[in-house]
């Protein structure tokens, strides 16, 4: 021990404080030094805060009415999703303790939707007002409790994700369109209108359910029509080219119906049906089948014209007319000297009509009407496909030594139509079907003819264009 300093009392040990005093070697030093640092490190490694409570699950869905919920929806922009269960029923709490309790599930409803959970039990005013009995029930709506999609029974999670999914975004343009089917369930109309939601959500699987059923059911609804047999039929022809399974359900319609056809039931519409086999072909890229068809209704001798004609569809005559075919391609359409001046007379009197309404509009200094829809003029798509098909004809005719009835049907398109454009495509048409007489005839009329400047000057553009294409 060290010793005591003669005359002076002993003092005792004072603590040595790390922060201001140094150390100095021998036992004593070293032990405090040891004792310090363990108690340094002690206050490092240790918070001596109280640790956090541990934080609840997330709840998903809010504890509060539908209505506000409707409101929370709307402020935020999302979507609202109600989940429906039955306490009274053991079938009830199995499906919200599998669904609506499933933890994955209900971590993606918060950070998606606005959600809302009720008991059938003690919310019946809301289940009624949308449908909702059963065990239970998932319902996607937009901001104002529309629905927009339910799902129910035996649901598995993660599969009811992935269907909510693409929906989400778009609940506000898909509401109406299921009100409609709702208020219409028989509306052919609503449900093509519900499969182009389905379409545009890229949930091709629902959307063919509902083309399907409006092809099916929509064949005497007179609103649906014309969409069916063009825009309905067509968008599943798309999808027939990359599902095999629409396109067995095409094949199967049709088959059935060509058999329809040429052995029809009593009441059966011929034409009507004619019609439909020829939209069905159509979507199917199936010329030789609708060919076959026309042949056989031909064979018969007791088939009516125009059944005959819609069955000889345009699909057909492009496929013949583009392999060369041009006998079979003209044996189609026989009177298409009278059909194209039907035709013609037809944009006539609808160009007269429309002259006499901008004429009337601008002595009564009203706007003239614009014939015009999304930038596209109905009266030019007219003008410039009749003007195509006509000359296909004279290409067709012109080939097979058929001048004459080739020139007869340039001077029934020119009687009506006298645009440079059609000079020149009759031209090339008779150029390209071998007959250069009639060719130069109608350059040289169109020349006589044409004697505003500016559709002189068309004129010569536009054959310069078609002899540097023909080099």
């Amino acid at each position: 021990m060290p010793q005591s300093t003669p005359g002076r009392p002993e003092e005792p040990l004072r603590p040595v404080h790390l922060s201001t005093q140094v150390v100095s070697g021998g036992y004593l030093g070293r032990h405090m030094l040891h004792h310090a640092l363990l108690a340094l490190a002690l206050a490092v490694t240790q918070d001596p805060s109280p640790a956090p409570a541990p934080q609840a699950p997330p709840q998903g869905y809010r504890p509060i009415p539908v209505e506000a919920a409707q409101l929370a929806a709307r402020e935020e922009k999302r979507a609202l999703v109600l989940g429906f269960f039955d306490s009274r029923t053991e079938a009830g709490r199995s499906f919200e303790a599998s669904v609506l309790q499933d933890a994955v599930f209900v971590r993606w409803l918060e950070a998606r939707a606005v959600a809302v959970k009720l008991d059938l039990a003690s919310a019946p005013a809301v289940a009624g007002a949308l449908g909702v009995d059963g065990a239970g029930a998932v319902v996607l709506c937009n901001a104002s409790a529309a629905e927009v999609e339910r799902w129910s029974g035996e649901v598995e999670p993660r599969a009811l994700m992935a269907a909510m999914q693409p929906m989400l975004k778009h609940v506000d343009f898909m509401a109406p369109a299921r009100a409609r089917v709702k208020d219409n369930p028989k509306s052919a109309l609503a449900r093509a209108l519900l499969g182009d939601c389905y379409i545009d959500v890229l949930l091709h699987e629902r959307a063919i359910e509902h083309y399907l059923w409006a092809w099916d059911n929509g064949a005497n609804e007179p609103e649906f029509v014309q969409m069916r047999r063009e825009a309905t039929i067509y968008k599943l022809g798309q999808m027939a080219n990359r599902m095999k399974p629409v396109r067995r359900e095409l094949v199967t319609r049709r088959d059935a119906l060509a058999a329809r056809l040429l052995e029809p039931k009593e009441g059966d519409v011929q034409l009507e049906l004619a019609l439909d086999l020829a939209a069905l072909n159509s979507a199917l890229v199936t010329p030789e089948k609708q060919l076959e068809t026309w042949r056989a209704l031909k064979a018969k001798g007791d088939v009516a014209p125009e059944v005959l004609a819609a069955s000889f569809s345009d699909m057909v005559a492009q496929s013949l007319f583009r392999e060369r075919r041009f006998e079979e391609f003209l044996a189609g359409r026989p009177n298409f000297l009278a059909d194209f001046d039907a035709r013609y007379r037809a944009l006539a009197e609808d160009l007269a009509r429309t002259a006499a309404e901008a004429e009337k509009a601008a002595k009564e200094g009203r706007p003239v009407p614009e014939p015009q829809s999304k930038g596209i003029d109905p009266f030019e798509v007219r003008r410039t496909s009749t003007l195509a098909a006509a000359s296909m004809h004279v290409e067709a005719l012109a080939a097979i030594g058929r001048g004459p009835d080739a020139s007869a049907l340039c001077a029934v398109v020119l009687g009506v139509d006298r645009r440079p454009a059609a000079f020149v495509t009759l031209a090339g048409a008779a150029t390209r079907g071998g007959l250069g007489s009639l060719q130069e005839e109608l350059i040289a009329r169109a020349r006589r003819e044409l004697t505003d400047p500016a559709a002189l000057a068309q004129l010569e553009s536009l054959l310069a264009n078609a002899k540097a294409r023909a080099r």
